[in-house]
Parts: C-alpha cells; sequence; structure tokens
C-alpha cells in the first residue's frame, strides 16, 4: 500500500486539481479531499490535526493505494499514532508566490486574503525543507492526542519522508494535476549491485537546469570551456506580444527553436524581419550558421526562400508528417 500526501495553503491549487487529477490517475489510486471528513463550524488546529489521525486510520484501514489532498501538515502527519503503521511518507507541497496567490483566493471570493494567509504559507514552505523550523506553530495548543517527539528529534526530512515541492504560480490546472500524477507515478529501479535508486518525472526547473549543468560541465573536458547564451526576440502591438522567437548560440551554431507569428500576420513578412534580427544576433556572436528545425506542416517554404537549405530529412517524425532539418551559413 503506498499512501500520498499532498498540501499546501490555500490558493495553491489542491481542491482545483481533483477532478482532472482523478481522471489523470485513474482507477488505480482512490484520491479522497480532506474536508470529506466533514468540516465543522469554527474548525481550527486541533480539529485539523484530529481530523489527519482519523484519516490515517481509515486509509490503513481501507489498505489500498490512496493519496489525500488537503490541509495536511507534514509534521503533524508524522505525530499522528497511527504513523508509525506507515511504511514511510510520500509529500507534495503546493507553493504559489504571494501575489498570485492572493489574486487567486480575491477571484474565489473565499477566505484567506490576508496577510495571516501569506504567514502561513511561508512556514509552511520552510517547515517542509526544514523540520526544526519554528516548530510551536503546529505544537502550541494542539491537540493532545499527537506526539511530536519523533518531530522535535528530526534534523532533516530524507529520512522519514520522500518530499516534493511544486510551484504552482505558472501552471495551469491541468499542468499541475500532471506534476503530481507524474510524482506519485515515479518508479524506482534497482541496479547490479542491489542498489535502489528513484526514477523522478516530475521535471521540476532545478532540476532541469542540474541536468543543463552537468551536461555543460562533460562537453567542457571534451572540448573545453564554452557559453551557450538564450535569447529571445518578440514583436508587440499596443504592449501584446504577436510574434517571437526563442534560440541559442553555442560556439559557431546559432539554434532557432521557435518561431511563431500570429496567423492574421503572417504575410507581412514579420517573418522575415524577425529571422534578419536572429542573423544579426549570430553574427555578432560570430556565428558561421543557424539551424533549425521544421516540418511540412509548417514554415518549409518560408525558410527556403530566405536561404535555408535542408541538411536531412526525418520521415513523419511530427504527428505523421515529415520534419526538415534546415541550415544557412553566414
Amino acid at each position: 500500500m503506498k499512501l500520498y500526501f499532498i498540501g499546501g495553503a490555500s490558493g495553491s491549487g489542491k481542491t482545483a486539481i481533483m477532478p482532472e487529477f482523478q481522471k489523470i490517475l485513474g482507477s488505480a489510486i482512490k484520491v479522497y479531499d480532506f474536508d470529506d471528513i466533514g468540516v465543522p463550524e469554527g474548525a481550527d488546529k486541533k480539529w485539523r490535526q484530529e481530523s489527519t489521525e482519523k484519516w490515517l486510520q481509515k486509509l490503513l484501514a481501507d489498505g489500498k493505494d490512496a493519496c489525500l489532498l488537503g490541509q495536511i501538515v507534514l509534521g503533524e502527519i508524522i505525530a499522528c499514532p497511527s504513523a508509525k503503521k506507515l511504511d514511510g511518507i510520500n509529500f507534495c507541497l503546493l507553493d504559489v508566490s504571494d501575489f498570485e496567490r492572493i489574486q487567486r483566493l480575491k477571484k474565489r471570493n473565499t477566505y484567506g486574503a490576508d496577510q495571516n494567509m501569506l504567514n502561513w504559507s511561508a512556514w509552511l514552505r520552510m517547515h517542509h525543507q526544514d523540520p526544526q523550523w519554528a516548530q510551536h506553530v503546529i505544537k502550541d495548543d494542539s491537540w493532545d492526542g499527537l506526539d511530536f517527539s519523533t518531530l522535535s528529534a528530526l534534523e532533516h526530512w530524507a529520512s522519514t519522508a520522500n518530499i516534493e515541492i511544486l510551484d504552482t504560480t505558472e501552471l495551469d490546472i491541468k499542468q499541475v494535476a500532471v506534476n503530481v500524477s507524474v510524482w506519485i507515478k515515479a518508479e524506482k529501479i534497482i541496479d547490479d549491485d542491489g542498489l535502489e535508486y528513484t526514477i523522478d518525472l516530475s521535471g521540476n526547473s532545478q532540476a532541469q537546469q542540474y541536468v543543463e549543468q552537468k551536461m555543460t560541465e562533460y562537453h567542457e573536458l571534451q572540448v573545453g570551456p564554452y557559453k551557450r547564451e538564450s535569447f529571445t526576440i518578440t514583436v508587440k502591438e499596443n504592449g501584446q506580444i504577436i510574434a517571437g522567437l526563442n534560440g541559442n548560440v553555442c560556439g559557431p551554431l546559432c539554434n532557432v527553436w521557435d518561431l511563431w507569428v500570429d496567423e492574421k500576420l503572417q504575410r507581412k513578412k514579420i517573418g522575415k524581419k524577425i529571422m534578419n534580427q536572429c542573423e544579426t544576433i549570430a553574427k555578432g556572436q560570430a556565428c558561421k550558421m543557424i539551424q533549425l528545425t521544421t516540418s511540412e506542416l509548417h514554415s518549409k517554404p518560408f525558410y527556403e526562400k530566405i536561404g535555408y537549405k535542408v541538411l536531412a530529412t526525418i520521415p513523419e517524425e511530427f504527428m505523421g508528417h515529415d520534419t526538415y532539418i534546415m541550415r544557412k551559413l553566414l
């Protein structure tokens, strides 16, 4: 049996993701809302802590893989009597920037759009990184059924809980649901020596940056120090982006990753002017060529008109359509 807990202060997206979340997980894992237990008028910290124990009892009695979303706190789970029966704790904290949290709560027109909620979210953020942080917040005036002795002695979470912290500030509901689902479905692998590793598919920005950094370090060992600099070109109308390009420069090569022009503007030579600007950037960085990938659905004729030649064709690579790797020498 595997149990997963998803918590966070109001406005982080816990309740909003439930329909999409359950759809993604299917029938393999049952999803529960913490408030399904019934929220009495004037529910306080003691109610939350006692209800956490009741939920643990239910989930353990059911004996099935399950996920509980809501006002759950990791330190309070550990302090519950039933925590001793858990085979490890998997906890995902949904977080969001202060400004975005307040905007979401105002839009919902419910309680919590105040400094108290921001203080609570800040404490949760620290608590789920440092178990020793301001423990009095959950210990003072607590439910007398809790035992905080394990938490008091805990210096780090690694030996007790598998923790994921997901920033939902820039994510829509479906993206949050997908990220949490991927975290739940992360698998373990065992190597030939019997050592166990976790495959984490969450792909957060810190993980991405770390992998890129380590790959750069490896390449530098082979070819010496080099720079990879990303750039973006946008065209705006009345402050609104109507076209743009993403690319990067690495040594003698300039890569174009994305070129987009609003459909109603595609015959006004805006794309050509953006590519001219891209060439200026590339030449300024002493690049010898620009390379890009496009498909028969997109702009192969456009790129051919401005001097790009096909290096390779990948049949049916993009949704059944041919893809072309194209290059222009500078």
